[in-house]
């Protein structure tokens, strides 16, 4: 397959000529910023635990409602799992995938609403999600036109191929009306046809090394409008595509580099070309870097800061090795190439993340070993330029660590290469997940606990800056919150390790909705492919009971005005979701006072009791675009998050529809009472890559032939 070059660097003395000499620019510029925390303050949260002691197992006839309760969940006996642990997780008989329609369900029974976690949970991610989408189409978009098609058209004009036909195949996408030119038209073609396919590992056309085309599946909220779909593909492209650092003999996906040293400086150089074209480019009086940072910091704000080598490190690095400008035949100089190379691995980390580029294998010695340093090896030689290069975020190292090659085998010879969202809770120090990690056998793998250890290490450092650098690390930082041990004070049925693995399902629950909604942007992980080798009437039951974790609303409320202030600096703020950033924030505030409360020994107030009756209208309110629609507000959502090369599948995490949970507790004045009220619900499992799923699809699996349930919900949820 021809690939594509740059007609005057690098290809041969002789055509240099053809291609006249010009000045690449690198001026001073500004810092870039790397965190988003100023937007970020803190809401306070009192939180003293001294809620009345509950004996477990249960004095069933102590509960005053309890054969009303289980009624509303379809129960006609006692459920063992609700008197051992005090509560217990019901499917629902008429699945539900809304939780408005939930609670309202709930609303005519005279019985104690339950408002789990999940829920506000839930309403960041409609928020997170509904916001972005209309930030990508009504401002990224028009930008991301401009750039590409100037960049495109200044490497045209140079002649330099390579650039001229990556920025082609965007705009295939992009822009309707957009032709390629002959020169690069047949090459674009064939790659476009292949992200269309996305049948998996291919040689890409453009550049050279095999790509994973099964990654350009619009998914996530990209399924919802054509020009979604289109800036999905967009973005994959220039998210996933890597002009190589390093090159050399021998070359291929097996071997010490992918290609060779000759096309690596033809893809750096033309990369720099493209840095420089962004600093000397003016549109409509707009530098073009000035777009390009526009679109970079906004998604940086949702999902974090690139992985991988970018605009900013070039631009230093060429700055540095040779000033604000010099001549373009600088570029084919082996010198300046060596030099460049230098300065970027003296002061940059390479990517911390392997994203499957160049199908890469990890060959076994003449032993059948593998090297203890096979992952750093991946990344050194996978290091380069990435356009919009995809985010680094905590959870994909910690699944692309917790596998081949870092990790070993196991006593029985097998090789670890599928990670699991357990790994990532475990990392955070959910005692349920380290209990089923050991459980499951995971620590007998060679090097699992020991890296394990390296992750929750390098968790426990982030600082408060840190968590709160984007919204992607504060949702992260609310499932930490989430997560930790409950104590002596709290309800009885919060302190069993039963509650804690409910607990746990809840977490990945929402972070398969938080991968979901940044399935374009998070860089997934992959393992690399290894070579071959009964009620009373009185008293009477109260309005309802709310989970009582008054830290993690807090800090949803301060996620939702750290959104709002970014927003508005960035002059993307959409005066029409003034009301419902002020309902949300509403809400939230009242469920923290109403946890803070009930932890302090404290009955329900009027007002409370209010709230909790009308729960479905405030929560409609807070979260319905527009007129009344279920549309967007769905919990069945899916994410696949990391590739296995060896197996050619994937991990997918998702959320199904909602189960209800019963929970029994005390209540300040004494009474034990039952409340009810929706959840929400965890599956994982592994597919075929080339069949990477989408919302639409997972809700059709659920409805004809769900997956099971991890063993780990058994012990909780009465089937």
């Amino acid at each position: 397959m021809k690939r594509l070059v740059w007609l005057g660097v690098l290809v041969s003395v002789s055509c240099a000529s053809e291609v006249p000499e010009e000045n690449v620019c690198f001026p001073g510029e500004e810092k870039a910023m790397n965190s988003f925390s100023h937007f970020y303050t803190a809401v306070e949260s009192t939180c003293d635990p001294q809620m009345e002691e509950l004996i477990l197992p249960l004095n069933t006839g102590e509960v005053i409602n309890l054969t009303g309760v289980l009624a509303i969940a379809s129960q006609t006996s006692l459920p063992e799992a609700l008197v051992e642990n005090g509560f217990a997780v019901f499917p629902m008989q008429h699945p539900v995938n809304n939780p408005v329609r939930a609670f309202e369900r709930l609303s005519d029974t005279d019985q104690p609403v339950f408002v789990s976690s999940g829920i506000p949970l839930h309403m960041l991610h409609i928020f997170f999600d509904q916001i972005l989408q209309q930030v990508e189409t009504d401002n990224l978009y028009p930008d991301l036109v401009v750039v590409c098609r100037e960049l495109y058209e200044s490497n045209l004009n140079r002649n330099n191929l390579l650039n001229a036909a990556f920025f082609a195949v965007p705009l295939s996408f992009l822009d309707e009306d957009f032709v390629p030119d002959d020169k690069v038209a047949d090459t674009v073609q064939e790659e476009v046809e292949m992200m269309i396919l996305h049948q998996g590992f291919h040689e890409s056309s453009v550049f050279g090394y095999k790509e994973d085309y099964s990654q350009y599946v619009p998914r996530g909220h990209y399924t919802s409008s054509e020009k979604l779909e289109n800036y999905f593909m967009a973005m994959m492209y220039m998210g996933r595509i890597t002009f190589l650092l390093r090159g050399g003999d021998p070359n291929g996906p097996d071997e010490q580099n992918l290609v060779s040293e000759e096309t690596a400086r033809e893809m750096t150089a033309s990369a720099l070309l493209i840095v420089s074209d962004l600093n000397t480019i003016e549109v409509d009086g707009v530098p073009l870097r000035a777009r390009w940072e526009r679109i970079y910091q906004i998604t940086a704000f949702f999902a974090g800061f690139a992985d991988d080598l970018s605009v900013s490190q070039y631009h230093a690095a060429s700055q540095a090795v040779s000033g604000e400008y010099f001549s373009s035949e600088l570029l084919d100089d082996s010198g300046f190439y060596s030099e460049f190379q230098s300065y970027i691995a003296e002061n940059y980390s390479g990517p911390s993340i392997y994203s499957g580029t160049g199908a890469s294998v990890v060959m076994p010695d003449i032993n059948g070993e593998f090297p203890e340093d096979g992952l750093q090896s991946l990344l050194g030689k996978t290091a380069g330029f990435r356009f919009f290069g995809q985010r680094y975020t905590p959870d994909s190292e910690i699944l692309g660590k917790l596998v081949f090659p870092e990790i070993g085998t196991n006593p029985g010879g097998e090789r670890r290469f599928m990670p699991s969202g357990l790994d990532v809770a475990a990392s955070f120090r959910c005692e349920a997940a380290l209990d089923i990690v050991n459980e499951n056998g995971f620590v007998q793998y060679h090097g699992y606990e020991q890296t394990l250890n390296d992750m929750q290490e390098m968790v426990d450092n982030y600082t408060t800056d840190d968590w709160h650098a984007t919204l992607y690390m504060c949702w992260l930082h609310s499932l930490k919150l989430l997560a930790a041990p409950r104590g002596n004070g709290y309800p009885d049925f919060m302190q069993t390790d039963r509650w804690s693995r409910c607990t746990l399902s809840t977490f990945l629950a929402s972070w398969a909705m938080l991968r979901h909604d940044t399935i374009l942007y998070a860089k997934q992980s992959y393992t690399a492919m290894a070579g071959c080798a009964p009620g009373f009437g009185e008293p009477v039951p109260s309005a309802g009971f709310v989970e009582p974790v008054p830290e993690v609303y807090a800090e949803l409320r301060a996620t939702l005005q750290m959104a709002r202030r970014a927003l508005e600096y960035y002059d993307i703020y959409d005066e029409s979701l003034t009301q419902r950033f002020s309902n949300a924030e509403s809400l939230l505030e009242t469920l923290q006072s109403i946890a803070e409360r009930e932890l302090a020994g404290e009955l329900l107030s009027t007002e409370d009791a209010d709230f909790l009756k009308g729960f479905a209208g405030y929560l409609e309110g807070s979260i319905v675009l527009g007129d009344v629609t279920t549309e967007g507000l769905e919990t069945s959502l899916i994410a696949d998050v990391h590739t296995d090369q060896n197996s050619s599948s994937v991990l997918e995490v998702a959320s199904g529809n909602l189960d209800n949970c019963v929970v029994v507790y005390r209540r300040a004045d004494g009474v034990v009472e039952a409340a009810i009220g929706p959840v929400l619900s965890y599956y994982q499992f592994s597919h075929p890559m080339n069949d990477r799923l989408t919302d639409e699809a997972w809700r059709e699996i659920l409805l004809s032939d769900p997956p099971p349930r991890p063993d780990w919900t058994d012990s909780y949820i009465c089937e």
